[in-house]
C-alpha cells in the first residue's frame, strides 16, 4: 500500500486507488494513514469524527465507516490481484486499529529520510549534499497536508507537525543555500516550494511576496533571515489527551470516550 498525505490524501494498493466516496470513511482513512502501521485507538477515532462528542449511534455509524474501507481495499486488492484481504489490510486490535501498509510506501517517511539525511548533512558541514537532500524532501510535498479531509482534533495535530517539520527543512534548506552563495538559485527553487505549499505563517507568506514581488533578488534571502532571527520559535500547537484540544474536543460529560468501557478499553465489537 502507498500512501501520499503531504497534500491530499491519496492511498494506492498495487497502483489501485482507495477512495471512499463519502467523507467519514475518507476522514478515518486519512487519521490511519497519518499513523500507518501503527494502532489508533478506537476512542482517537471517535473523537476524530465526533469532537463535540460521539452520538449514541457512534458505534453502529464507526462499524459502517470501517465496513465501508475495508470495501473499497478489497476491491482494490482483487483488481491488483494480491492475495491479501481486506482484514489484513485493515487490522482489528483489541483497543483499535492498523492500516497495515505491507511494506509500502510513505510520502510522510520518505520526507523524514530525505529531511533527516539533509541534517546530518549540514551538521557535518556537506552544504551541497545538505541542499540536494532537502530539496528532495521539501519536493514531496504538493500542498497543505491533508488538503480537502474534514480534519478533527487529531488530523489538525498531524497537520500541525507535519507543517512544523515542513517550516524547519525550509529554513535548513535556506541556510546551506546561503552559505553556499547560490542565492539567485535558491530564489528561484523557493519560489516554485512555496508555491506549492502556501504556509499560512506570516514569515513564509511575507517571504512568498517577496519572491513574486522581487523575482531572484538575493536581498529577499537577506531580508528573510534578518526577519527570522527577530521571530518566535514556532511550535506545532499539540492536541494530547487531557489538553486543551481534548477538553474542548469532549465538551460536556466526557461524551466522546462513552464508547470507552473501563480503563478506557473501548467496547466496540471486532469488525
Amino acid at each position: 500500500m502507498d500512501l501520499k498525505v503531504l497534500g491530499g490524501l491519496t492511498v494506492h494498493e498495487g497502483g489501485v486507488p482507495i477512495s471512499p466516496s463519502a467523507a467519514p470513511p475518507r476522514q478515518v482513512l486519512a487519521l490511519l494513514a497519518a499513523s500507518a502501521d501503527r494502532v489508533v485507538p478506537t476512542c482517537a477515532i471517535a473523537e476524530e469524527l465526533w469532537p463535540q462528542g460521539a452520538p449514541a449511534h457512534a458505534e453502529q455509524a464507526l462499524g459502517s465507516h470501517i465496513r465501508q474501507l475495508r470495501a473499497d481495499i478489497g476491491t482494490a486488492l482483487r483488481v491488483a490481484g494480491s492475495e491479501r484481504s481486506a482484514e489484513d489490510v485493515l487490522v482489528w486490535v483489541p483497543g483499535g486499529y492498523r492500516l497495515d501498509t505491507g511494506g509500502g510506501s510513505s510520502d510522510a517517511r520518505a520526507f523524514e529520510r530525505a529531511a533527516g539525511a539533509g541534517y546530518r548533512a549540514l551538521e557535518a558541514g556537506d552544504l551541497h549534499m545538505a541542499g540536494h537532500r532537502l530539496r528532495e524532501a521539501l519536493e514531496l510535498w504538493t500542498a497543505a497536508p491533508f488538503t480537502g479531509i474534514v480534519q478533527g482534533p487529531h488530523l489538525r495535530f498531524q497537520s500541525a507537525l507535519l507543517t512544523d517539520s515542513w517550516r524547519r527543512a525550509v529554513d535548513r534548506w535556506i541556510d546551506a543555500g546561503f552559505r553556499l552563495g547560490c542565492r539567485r538559485e535558491l530564489c528561484a527553487d523557493l519560489a516554485r516550494v512555496l508555491a506549492r505549499f502556501h504556509s499560512p505563517a506570516p514569515l513564509y507568506a511575507q517571504l512568498k511576496a517577496d519572491l513574486d514581488h522581487n523575482g531572484q533578488d538575493p536581498e529577499v534571502i537577506r531580508r528573510y533571515l534578518r526577519r527570522r532571527r527577530g521571530s518566535p520559535a514556532l511550535t506545532a500547537r499539540r492536541v494530547v489527551p487531557g489538553g486543551e484540544g481534548a477538553r474542548a474536543a469532549r465538551g460536556s460529560g466526557d461524551r466522546v470516550l462513552s464508547l470507552a468501557g473501563p480503563h478506557g478499553i473501548p467496547r466496540l465489537q471486532r469488525l
